[in-house]
């Protein structure tokens, strides 16, 4: 009987989480606001929305910032491309590998481990763990657009399992995560972790492999509309794919190499005839270029003012709105369409639009989409201070991130394996989009791991080697940021302003019972005690008020405000 009633306790909630997400919060009305420049207030409520879409777990500080700074200055640090150097992941516990002691880089090994690359691809999973969690850095819509983009060229761990390849065609995403477009598609056509992924190796003038060119048309680039014809679809043809095939004949992949560029070309494997398209591409032709002719592959499918709206469809999907009408198309889509064009295909200048636009702002694409399971569980643990995992051992840092990594991958949301070429369903599968991420199966897990963090037994032990640390959340800490700390209602305030997106909506009856959970009956409960703390701190005091805070987060991460952005 329990299982049962928990079963449909879970499947009640998910109903609740789904009504709310779709139900109660205000459709897009008829008529929206376009791209031009957003002129209304900039206040706490505007940057928070920015920074949830754009970033993943903003803290209350960098909002307060946001604030004070202004849009132009937000935006100008979220879109700042200037070169970072991010230390590489490690080997962290593989005593035995042959060719990378502990504690350094695998990245550049000549070899695959000869036993297994799992130690490898764990260090990797960890590693962005980090890099999305990390709150050194300022605010960057960095890691979201690596995520955007390994989820636009989705390939699978899974299918090469070589850490090496995935690691060097993630880095080509963070180093032009928001640079040219029609290179980044170049890049990808040679990567070696997609020539491995969809048999591009396999692709010679004899025999020539489809895959490739199939998903540079229908999912890279121009995207596949209705058939309008024999073997035709909207924007290409089978004989299209042909022909790019052919142009693509002739890499291969060095396994045995150190470094990124591992792919090379061989003549003798390509196909050197001219290869003559449809006329949807007004039966252009490609003479043989040997290794530059794929690069003539590109230009070409570039021609058409398709690839610049499809791609900007997946941007909205992903930073605004999953429903795209004639409306949202006309008003955003094909004005943002033609700015990328008329900017040669450079991603900065539609994402600037589109962040400053009045359409992003407009109180209807607040809280309109149900955060995936990366938003989610690494959000929180990013806005929520933890103690001691600075202070910790790197081996124990691997393996609470990669242990995070195992906690998405069960929600269906892996940082290294796709679902498959087309990437996570809840940005292109129609009708349900983001409905995908909460199922049965899925939102226990939520559940669970929000009790997990808010735990007062911690998150995480570090073995006992290393003093027996505890890696537990420490909220008290978030009240630096807050003016009057002691006063229990405005914490309250404070905490639904950033964790809920649509703050608003939160009736006074709501916020006053999330007050009593810390109150109970007595009102001056957490003033007494918080004062208290000032005046004579220790660390029982400090870890009562911890326990409060705790209690309190972890109620308003489980309600369904919380699960939207």
């Amino acid at each position: 009987m329990g299982k049962v009633s928990e079963k449909k306790k879970n499947t009640l909630k998910r109903d609740k989480v789904l009504k709310f997400a779709n139900a109660e919060l205000p459709s897009f009305p008829k008529l929206i606001a376009g791209t031009e420049g957003y002129s209304g207030n900039w206040n706490f409520e505007k940057a928070a929305h920015l920074l949830r879409r754009t970033t993943i777990g903003p803290t209350l500080e960098e909002i307060n910032k946001s604030v004070e700074e202004g849009l132009d200055k937000t935006l100008e640090k979220l879109l700042d491309n200037s070169e970072k150097i991010f230390e590489p992941p490690i080997n962290y516990a593989d005593g035995k590998d042959e060719q990378v002691q502990l504690g350094e880089t695998w990245v550049n090994a000549v070899k695959r481990r000869e036993k297994g690359d799992s130690v490898r691809k764990f260090s990797y999973a960890g590693w962005r763990v980090s890099l999305i969690l990390d709150k050194k850095n300022p605010i960057s819509i960095r890691e979201n657009m690596v995520l955007f983009w390994q989820n636009h060229f989705a390939t699978e761990w899974q299918a090469v399992k070589d850490s090496r390849y995935i690691y060097w065609m993630h880095e080509k995403f963070r180093n032009n995560f928001i640079g040219n477009f029609k290179d980044i598609v170049k890049e990808v056509n040679i990567d070696p972790q997609m020539l491995e992924y969809l048999s591009g190796i396999y692709n010679v003038k004899e025999a020539p492999n489809e895959n490739y060119a199939r998903e540079l048309f229908e999912l890279f680039t121009i995207g596949k509309g209705p058939i309008d014809g024999e073997d035709s679809y909207t924007y290409y043809t089978e004989s299209d794919i042909i022909e790019a095939s052919k142009v693509l004949t002739g890499w291969q992949v060095e396994e045995n190499f150190s470094g990124s560029d591992r792919q090379y070309f061989t003549e003798e494997r390509h196909d050197t005839s001219t290869k003559t398209f449809s006329s949807k591409f007004s039966n252009k032709s490609i003479a043989n270029n040997g290794d530059k002719e794929h690069k003539d592959l590109i230009d070409m499918i570039f021609e058409s003012d398709r690839v610049s709206e499809y791609i900007c469809e997946k941007i909205y999907r992903w930073f605004v709105y999953y429903a795209i009408d004639d409306e949202v198309r006309n008003k955003i889509i094909l004005p943002l369409a033609k700015i990328f064009r008329d900017n040669n295909y450079e991603i900065k200048p539609v994402l600037e639009t589109l962040f400053n636009s009045s359409h992003f702002f407009e109180h209807h694409t607040q809280g309109a989409v149900i955060k995936s399971p990366i938003d989610f569980n690494f959000g929180i643990l990013r806005q929520i201070p933890l103690t001691n995992l600075d202070d910790i051992y790197y081996f124990n840092k691997y393996k609470f991130w990669w242990i995070r990594h195992k906690e998405l991958e069960a929600q269906e949301q892996s940082i290294l394996d796709s679902p498959n070429v087309a990437g996570w369903p809840a940005y292109y599968q129609s009708p349900l989009y983001h409905e995908f991420w909460i199922t049965s199966v899925t939102l226990p897990m939520r559940t669970k791991n929000i009790r997990k963090y808010f735990s007062n037994n911690g998150v995480y032990k570090v073995s006992p080697e290393n003093g027996d640390l505890m890696i537990k959340s420490e909220p008290l800490k978030i009240l630096d940021s807050i003016d009057k700390p002691s006063d229990i209602i405005l914490i309250v305030e404070t905490l639904c302003k950033w964790l809920f997106p649509i703050y608003s909506e939160i009736s006074d009856s709501r916020k006053s019972d999330l007050i009593n959970i810390v109150i109970g009956n007595n009102p001056n409960l957490w003033e007494d005690e918080y004062n208290d703390y000032i005046n004579d701190p220790n660390d029982e005091k400090e870890e009562s008020l911890n326990k409060k805070l705790r209690i309190l987060l972890q109620e308003i991460c489980l309600t369904p405000e919380y699960y939207l952005s």
